[in-house]
């Protein structure tokens, strides 16, 4: 992956009318990266979805429980759900985890992973978070001084605007949307309102970059006696 997204949008379990309009304007205004997650629905239901998108946005859509997607489309990657064997695509490789130890323990090759949920999920009613900050933190600080490195971390579940902030401070790489877009009557506007943070937000991780290099090397052993 290059420049990874700050912000990554997952689509609606189910299907919503003028959908591909919807993305297709998401697009438009900017969205980087989005995640095709609709596990009741049959192949040929998201290979029609794809067909209405115009294919210069293909290579911005990760897929999710259809590998043999993959031949037939220019996608972006392919995300796996938990137990499920990775999957060999030129694009990235992903997965979703819900516990401390997957996330403190993990070694599989993949370009980055969901953690969640991080609060309350808007989409979920009653779906809570396991962990506490203090735990995720550390462990998050962990992973990026691993060498080699682990993959990019996202936080999933109950992501609001006014919490992204305290996400980047607690280590994540990134945020994942679903609730806090779908569940608006204008999706593509909600999505615009995080663009304005996401910048913010952005601008401070590459200014801060350079010291948290510095804090890390200061935790490394001296190499002279």
């Amino acid at each position: 992956m290059n420049k990874p997204p700050l912000a990554i949008l997952i689509t609606s379990s189910s299907k919503k009318d003028g959908e591909s309009d919807i993305l297709s304007d998401l697009f438009e205004v900017g969205l980087e990266r989005l995640h095709l997650r609709k596990p009741d629905s049959r192949p040929s239901d998201i290979a029609r979805l794809l067909d209405s998108i115009p294919s210069n946005f293909h290579e911005r859509i990760v897929i999710h429980r259809f590998p043999e997607l993959l031949k037939d489309y220019s996608l972006a990657g392919y995300h796996h759900y938990s137990g499920e064997t990775l999957v060999e695509t030129e694009g990235t490789r992903s997965r979703s985890l819900h516990k401390l130890d997957e996330l403190r323990d993990i070694k599989e090759p993949i370009d980055y992973c969901f953690f969640g949920p991080v609060y309350e999920s808007i989409s979920k009613k009653g779906y809570l978070p396991k962990v506490s900050f203090p735990e995720l933190g550390g462990v998050l600080y962990n992973l990026k001084k691993a060498n080699p490195p682990k993959p990019l971390v996202y936080a999933l579940g109950g992501v609001r605007r006014r919490k992204i902030p305290e996400l980047f401070n607690l280590g994540f790489d990134g945020i994942t949307l679903l609730g806090s877009i779908w569940g608006k009557k204008d999706p593509v506007a909600a999505f615009e309102r995080y663009q304005f943070i996401e910048r913010s937000v952005w601008a401070k991780k590459e200014k801060e970059k350079g010291l948290l290099q510095r804090l890390l090397a200061k935790d490394e052993p001296s190499l002279n006696p």
